[in-house]
């Protein structure tokens, strides 16, 4: 019988689509949200959340976010194990924003805002990290195969 080795994949267009992805999404909630009727507003100036605003922010998470994937892959062992910890944990600290600065429905569409873009960014991600490696060693931590 025959045996093939498995192509080593890379986990960079993924990861991109991921960062392309989030912004987009949250987007595309900003509209729905807009075509709902709610007007969102926080009390800093200049007071209006728009869709610039939403794609930057959205835009600058994802990156921030691979920024920390490839930290954990550089200095952890189990790279995938604490990927969703850390990533909940920034969603739980990212609407303090909305819950101070938004009130009512606003606030509520914000925090939405927050976690589907969270929930592209974790679970985009995730299936790029390797469940178990050891950083120190020269081999590239690659990604669970099946």
């Amino acid at each position: 019988m025959l045996f093939t080795q498995e192509p080593k994949r890379h986990p960079t267009r993924r990861r991109i689509a991921t960062v392309v992805l989030a912004p987009i999404v949250a987007l595309g909630g900003w509209a729905l949200i807009r075509l709902a009727g709610i007007d969102l507003t926080v009390s800093v100036d200049p007071g209006t959340v728009r869709a610039g605003d939403v794609f930057a922010a959205a835009l600058v998470a994802a990156l921030g976010a691979w920024g920390v994937v490839l930290l954990l892959e550089r200095y952890t062992r189990s790279p995938r194990r604490w990927w969703p910890f850390i990533g909940s944990t920034a969603l739980a600290l990212s609407v303090i924003g909305p819950s101070y600065l938004a009130d009512g429905a606003s606030g509520a569409a914000l925090i939405g805002l927050h976690v589907i873009t969270a929930v592209v960014v974790i679970t985009g991600f995730a299936p790029t990290l390797s469940v178990a490696c050891d950083p120190r060693a020269d081999a590239v931590c690659l990604p669970a195969s099946g």
